[in-house]
């Protein structure tokens, strides 16, 4: 996925605009699609000691899912960042394809 801080910036106006603390801990998840479950496994075992919970390792109508998420505080900066470096743990995992971010209120 493309990272855009200008985006991310305007959805975080947004977010605060529909109630959302963006100063508070959120539940982020962050997906990723691979061809096979064990490129997911390396993802995720990139991922474990950094606060992250595996919510989903899923056989998606032949597509590997993997959904991990995480309790933080996060400014579109931070997560523009982890954006990046999340393309470039799928590349580096062979992963196909880092898709992005969700958030939820706890």
């Amino acid at each position: 996925m493309e990272s855009n801080l200008e985006n991310l910036e305007e959805l975080f106006k947004k977010m605060n605009n529909d109630n959302f603390d963006t100063t508070s801990i959120l539940k982020w998840g962050f997906y990723f699609y691979g061809q096979s479950q064990e490129t997911l496994q390396k993802v995720w075992v990139e991922l474990t000691g950094h606060d992250y919970n595996l919510e989903e390792l899923v056989d998606s109508e032949g597509e590997w899912k993997l959904l991990v998420t995480k309790l933080d505080i996060l400014t579109p900066l931070k997560l523009h960042k982890r954006n990046i470096a999340f393309n470039e743990l799928a590349k580096f995992c062979g992963a196909d394809l880092y898709d992005g971010w969700d958030v939820e209120r706890i």
